[in-house]
């Protein structure tokens, strides 16, 4: 009677998280560590994904861990426990043997082995392992082969193995599937790009455009203060750049605004990017003609945990455009120049 009670609280409880409903959460985690204990698995299983919740991370991580470690025999345990590690990239080895553990359940369900079987192929492409991601994703089940998740993180692993038609092919069921999801749209157009669809590309970023709006925070207008600062920071970022690099955007004004606008990414800009040239970037019939440099607010603010972090995001997203508008496809983040 006892373990019956703990698990209908702890159901309570992980519904309660589905719906957003903290408090009821919260409510059930503290009947269910009174009757079976902090320690208990399922216990730290509630404890874990009202952390993730909260955005207490590392506790959710930790909490996650522990309950894995207590080797359950429920597969949806393992399964929290290495998506909210890959999901922060945190310690993907551990995520990885939390997905693993699913497969070698002797009652694990095809949807919880399936669910186990995308997390290890996200996990296997985050170490550039494409061709195992691949042969996971080949064993899921047929059912399973029509859902958005599928068809979004298979065509993500043929455009990291170069397959860029196959990718595209997959990405459109994807964003068949699931229309209102933006990352699968902007994968989608990164493959049209590179397979010259400029049309089709630039509709799919516009899409993103949109979708994204719905979930970036309402920040105050772009201040003059802030814009300065910013403004200072990147200026003092190009002092670290080769003199070869420097000279592309050294005489192009640089401004603040808070995010993309529908007219800079109609013209080729990244919808996500930090740092926005403003122009016609290079093709294979004419050279690049930059007119300005944008640093994009609201992405910054969204990136950031401390102000310490914006240099970093700034040399990332100015090497990300320099990488895409000028075609430098060598530069590196590390050494500023070109292999």
């Amino acid at each position: 009677m006892k373990q019956q009670s703990l698990d209908a609280i702890v159901d309570r409880g992980l519904a309660a998280v589905d719906d957003d409903d903290l408090k009821t959460a919260e409510d059930a985690l503290e009947e269910a560590a009174r009757l079976g204990g902090e320690n208990h698995v399922r216990v730290l299983h509630l404890a874990g994904m009202v952390a993730w919740a909260q955005g207490r991370l590392d506790q959710a991580a930790g909490y996650l861990m522990q309950a894995a470690d207590g080797a359950p025999e429920d597969p949806q345990i393992y399964l929290d426990c290495a998506e909210c590690l890959l999901s922060h990239d945190q310690d993907l080895d551990e995520a990885e043997a939390a997905a693993r553990a699913v497969l070698r359940l002797e009652k694990a369900d095809t949807d919880s082995i399936d669910q186990a079987r995308l997390l290890l192929a996200q996990i296997r492409l985050s170490d550039d392992d494409t061709e195992e991601a691949l042969e996971l994703l080949e064993g899921i089940s047929a059912e399973r082969k029509g859902d958005a998740a599928y068809l979004s993180i298979h065509g993500f692993v043929l455009m990291n193995s170069g397959r860029t038609q196959e990718a595209a092919e997959s990405l459109k069921g994807a964003v068949a599937a699931d229309p209102e999801d933006p990352d699968v749209h902007y994968w989608y157009g990164q493959a049209l790009e590179v397979l010259g669809d400029v049309v089709g590309a630039r509709a799919e970023m516009l899409k993103v455009l949109e979708l994204d709006a719905r979930d970036l925070e309402d920040h105050e207008p772009v201040s003059d203060e802030l814009a300065e600062d910013l403004r200072g920071q990147f200026e003092a970022l190009l002092e670290d750049i080769p003199d070869q690099v420097l000279k592309l955007v050294a005489s192009a004004p640089i401004t603040v605004q808070a995010r993309p606008t529908a007219t800079q990414v109609q013209a080729g800009a990244d919808p996500r990017a930090l740092v926005t040239f403003v122009g016609r970037a290079r093709t294979d019939d004419a050279e690049a003609r930059l007119d300005s440099i944008v640093l994009m607010r609201d992405f910054l603010l969204d990136e950031i945990e401390g102000d310490e972090d914006i240099p970093e995001l700034l040399m990332v997203g100015l090497v990300d455009e320099l990488r895409r508008f000028f075609r430098l496809d060598g530069l590196e983040v590390a050494t500023g120049t070109e292999d």
